[in-house]
């Protein structure tokens, strides 16, 4: 008989706590209920993607954005937050409130090895096995709309439309050009679906977070007064590649980072020092082996560089007056008070870069370059950023991004899986001003959200099929001050994805991590995240004991969710 292992969903009653113990991997279909008044409270997702861990200045970065923390101080800032560390899984389990081998997402469509394709779990789309979000919330009487990237299945059947959102304008891919159709990949279209029809044409003067915002908003006043609350799924482009940004944003940035990566780093690191992220004894970390050191790039490199971080400034820029726009909106309308923010990345800072080799050094790729040729690319300094460009951050940038993390994007070290996060309610009772280090996941936020709005997930079963019940726990008793933390130092949270070395156990303040090569040596290492956040130091080898228990955790982990193998060489 299969091990169990205890988690705990909390359900808040009017007059008391009361915690309800569920398995881990053999779930029960206890339902998550609240207490919930006779006015519910709207839900308003806003999802940054690849926005690095010290992007944001509340996380030590310093572009300006104070819409978005204004709503971080009227909330609960979560500083260990953790998601995936690619898009469409990170993507799945935040919709799904479900582990990404149950619904659909084991690894990123058209990654799936020989032997994982035609496999439940890795079917590179959200599956039947789970329902989503919006579908229960439009069953409870909400209005359901949805707005942006969506990378969860383009086929009929699992567009957003199909998925439980009664509106929705959204972008099918991983990404694409933030101005027009070109797509993320040479010859690719970027696809868009409009309330399910096929869309031909933008917006004039589409931008991408801008035309979200403007959808988002008239989703929004299309049923203003009726009495029905709404959920609005607001899933940015921002700040993924390629770098856009309109050229006035752009130019308030240049120059701002002629300093360089390992000044910036340095800037941040001392920031989050100031800002209480991490311990005061904490020292920065080196330099990653394949960056090399800003000042031996030449000056056309290093301006080159800093043009490129300047255009991902603007980029933030732009997405923080957008979210502005729309919680101004909310304001005006009186719906402010009665929503539910939740603000978070998809996951860590993005090292990826398409064009070029991720090795810090320029290697351009003959694919992409013969792309360029074809649609007239022109990647000039004077160019990039436009609209007929196509950068990359780069791995050299992403350091400073995930500061003072390891790694970035697509590894599940603390700089690919570790991401900004808060959570705001403005009348309903979430501390408000607070930040808190307690551990935190994507999974818990479908229970939060439907406790909140009085909602009952289904159990095994829906509509007459069998479906997995939600893995998460709500955070609303953490988020009203009623418990300091979600998950104890027993309780094990296990992540992997691609079907490679990449993986981890967190159990408590431990963790233990698999990485591929050049990240890793494809064996497992033991930090202890509390006094080494950055996991330099693996005490594998002064603690093997509680290696060996968490490498347990993970062998009953993989047998359960039917782990299969998947490609060594595709770079993940």
């Amino acid at each position: 008989m299969k091990q169990q292992f205890q988690r705990f969903v909390f359900v808040a009653s009017c007059t008391a706590l009361t915690v309800i113990g569920i398995s881990t991997w053999k779930k029960s279909s206890e339902a998550i209920t609240s207490n919930a008044g006779t006015k519910r409270p709207n839900i308003v997702f806003l999802i940054a993607d690849d926005l690095g861990y010290a992007d944001l200045p509340m996380y030590g970065g310093e572009v300006p954005t104070p819409n978005i923390e204004a709503l971080a101080k009227s909330g609960m800032m979560l500083t260990n937050f953790h998601t995936a560390p690619t898009c469409s899984p990170s993507r799945a389990m935040l919709i799904s409130g479900v582990d990404n081998h149950e619904n659909g997402l084991a690894t990123m469509d058209g990654l799936q090895s020989q032997a994982q394709k035609g496999q439940p779990g890795y079917e590179g789309y959200l599956n039947n096995r789970v329902v989503p979000l919006p579908q229960l919330l439009k069953e409870a009487g909400y209005h359901t709309y949805m707005v942006g990237k969506w990378h969860l299945g383009e086929e009929p059947g699992y567009r957003p439309s199909e998925r439980g959102f009664e509106q929705s304008f959204a972008l099918m891919q991983g990404g694409g050009s933030h101005f027009n159709l070109v797509g993320e990949e040479p010859n690719a279209t970027s696809i868009f679906f409009d309330n399910g029809k096929r869309v031909t044409s933008l917006p004039a003067n589409h931008y991408s977070s801008r035309t979200y915002t403007d959808k988002a908003i008239e989703y929004i006043n299309k049923n203003r007064g009726d009495g029905k609350p709404f959920f609005v799924y607001t899933s940015y482009q921002a700040v993924h590649a390629p770098l856009h940004a309109p050229d006035e944003y752009i130019q308030k940035y240049m120059g701002k980072y002629d300093m360089g990566w390992d000044k910036l780093r340095e800037q941040r690191f001392n920031r989050q020092k100031q800002l209480g992220l991490i311990p005061d004894y904490v020292s920065l970390p080196p330099r990653w082996p394949m960056v090399p050191a800003w000042d031996s790039l030449s000056p056309e490199e290093r301006r080159f560089n800093s043009k490129k971080m300047a255009i991902y400034g603007g980029m933030l820029n732009a997405l923080d007056d957008n979210i502005g726009r729309l919680v101004t909106h909310l304001k005006q309308i009186g719906e402010y008070d009665n929503t539910v923010f939740v603000f978070l990345s998809d996951n860590g800072g993005s090292g990826l870069d398409f064009v070029n080799a991720t090795n810090g050094k320029e290697s351009p790729s003959p694919e992409f370059q013969e792309w360029f040729k074809k649609v007239g690319m022109n990647n000039s300094y004077e160019n990039i950023g436009r609209v007929n460009s196509y950068v990359s951050l780069g791995i050299n940038w992403a350091q400073p991004s995930t500061t003072p993390l390891l790694w970035s994007k697509a590894r599940h070290s603390e700089g690919g899986v570790r991401v900004p996060a808060f959570i705001s309610y403005p009348g309903g009772g979430v501390m408000s001003g607070r930040k808190s280090d307690a551990f935190t996941r994507e999974v818990d936020i479908v229970p939060t959200v439907l406790n909140y709005a009085g909602v009952n997930p289904p159990g095994n079963t829906y509509q007459g099929r069998p479906v997995v019940p939600l893995e998460g726990r709500s955070l609303r008793p953490f988020l009203e001050g009623k418990s300091a933390q979600v998950y104890g130092q027993t309780d094990p949270i296990v992540q992997e994805v691609f079907g490679t070395s990449n993986k981890f156990v967190v159990l408590g303040d431990w963790k233990i991590l698999q990485l591929n090569q050049p990240w890793g040596d494809n064996t497992w290492k033991l930090y202890n995240l509390r006094i080494d956040p950055r996991e330099l130091n693996d005490l594998s080898q002064v603690y093997p004991d509680q290696l060996k228990k968490m490498v347990a955790i993970y062998d009953r982990y993989a047998k359960d969710m039917r782990i299969v193998p998947g490609d060594p060489e595709s770079g993940y």
